[in-house]
């Protein structure tokens, strides 16, 4: 058992005291804290793995997705995947990509399993954790995306900026008539209630009984999970690569919000780059075969984008739910550092995980307004920005632009996925 405290005076101090730790990792592997704008919960975990908030190697995405995985099956770290969190290891990207390759699990039809990542923040690693089988298994995020026409299981995350969920689950889908579990992936769990209020539709809509809480860092006291398993009759495992508790929390005086706001500004253009094809999104349910195609599809996009190999001075960004398939065509392109916008609103602030950031219009037709962090002046030359083509919102995009060449970048390619 170990303690850490994370010190943002006179804003925040939280004590987290960590039962368990898988494959030799810590707290400061995994995340930094930061303070959010939100009354209902004034703390971030702040993840370095995740490519959210921060920027990071796309190899830490996929090796966070096979940690998980090996965590659930039960079975050893033999790859050294942790030691790339730790930074103890950077192995090129492509011999990483093999190994991922050759070492999916096949899951049988009595094993058939639903992977569920939530929107916005974890959507990048549900993908990955999902991305480590094969088989008999699909994947699906949650969204806050509104698709007319349809009826979508609807859940609040309460403690939220953005409380609405919708899963777009196709009653009719044969996977589902025979689908066996249900793993539903997060970044963190405090109290866990968002993902049991979804295991209770999920139950209700389609008779499951197995149940997997999968998760960086597991926070919750399990009493919540515990009569929700028994009231239903149902399992519920909770896998994490963290296990504790947070045994205290300070709030004092915010800082004075130091954003920078490009809202209703012209910003300034971009070069667009429309890349038609199969849709890299996964709000609706993805089989095996599909997820395939998916990642033959972000080889080819690399490819067809033909750029130097050389990446240091390049920075790619997701936006908003789409994370896994710009994060991949990244490493694909030579490993450039890669996050994503977020509609978040948290601190920055000396100390913090976060120390700078940016207010804009939104990028896309779902969030109410975008957010970027931590994006250094004069590192890099060109940011390279993956959107969704039918959700873009070009007012978002340009003001996005405008920042990044203030911070130094010659030119900003949106491509049009």
């Amino acid at each position: 058992m170990s303690k850490t405290v994370f010190s943002l005076e006179p804003a925040l101090t939280l004590e987290l005291e960590v039962e368990e730790a898988r494959f030799g990792l810590c707290a400061e592997d995994l995340f930094q804290l930061a303070v959010r704008q939100n009354p209902q919960r004034a703390f971030l975990f702040v993840s370095k793995v995740l490519g959210k908030h921060l920027p990071i190697s796309p190899s830490s995405l996929l090796a966070a997705g096979k940690l998980l995985a090996l965590a659930w099956m039960g079975q050893p770290d033999r790859h050294g995947w942790a030691e790339i969190l730790k930074g103890h290891s950077a192995p090129p990207f492509l011999s990483l990509w093999n190994d991922l390759e050759h070492s999916r699990e096949r899951l049988g039809l009595k094993d058939r399993t639903l992977f569920l990542g939530f929107a916005e923040t974890a959507t990048g690693l549900a993908r990955a954790a999902a991305d480590c089988f094969t088989g008999e298994m699909a994947y699906i995020s949650t969204t806050r995306l509104e698709s007319v026409g349809t009826s979508p299981l609807v859940f609040d995350e309460s403690h939220s900026h953005a409380r609405t969920h919708r899963l777009y689950l196709d009653p009719q889908d044969p996977f589902m008539a025979a689908c066996q579990q249900v793993v539903l992936v997060d970044d963190e769990l405090t109290t866990g209630n968002t993902a049991l209020r979804l295991i209770r539709q999920l139950h209700k809509a389609y008779g499951i009984r197995r149940f997997t809480l999968m998760a960086l860092v597991d926070n919750s006291d399990g009493g919540n999970r515990r009569a929700i398993e028994q009231e239903l009759g149902i399992e519920i495992r909770v896998v994490s690569l963290l296990h504790g508790h947070i045994c205290g929390i300070q709030t004092g005086t915010l800082p004075p919000l130091s954003l920078t706001d490009f809202r209703n500004t012209p910003g300034e253009p971009f070069d667009i780059r429309p890349l038609s094809g199969e849709p890299l999104a996964d709000r609706t349910l993805q089989t095996s075969d599909a997820l395939e195609r998916q990642r033959s599809r972000c080889q080819s996009i690399s490819a067809q984008l033909s750029l130097p190999s050389q990446g240091k001075h390049r920075l790619c960004l997701g936006t908003g739910e789409f994370i896994f398939a710009p994060a991949l065509i990244a490493g694909f392109c030579g490993g450039c550092k890669f996050h994503s916008t977020t509609q978040s609103p948290v601190f920055p602030m000396s100390g913090s995980a976060i120390v700078s950031g940016v207010c804009f219009d939104p990028p896309d037709c779902y969030s109410p307004v975008g957010y970027l962090y931590n994006v250094p002046d004069g590192v890099y030359q060109e940011a390279l920005l993956f959107v969704e083509e039918g959700v873009l919102r070009p007012a978002g995009l340009r003001q996005l632009a405008a920042y990044l060449k203030g911070k130094g970048m010659e030119k900003v390619t949106v491509i049009a996925l």
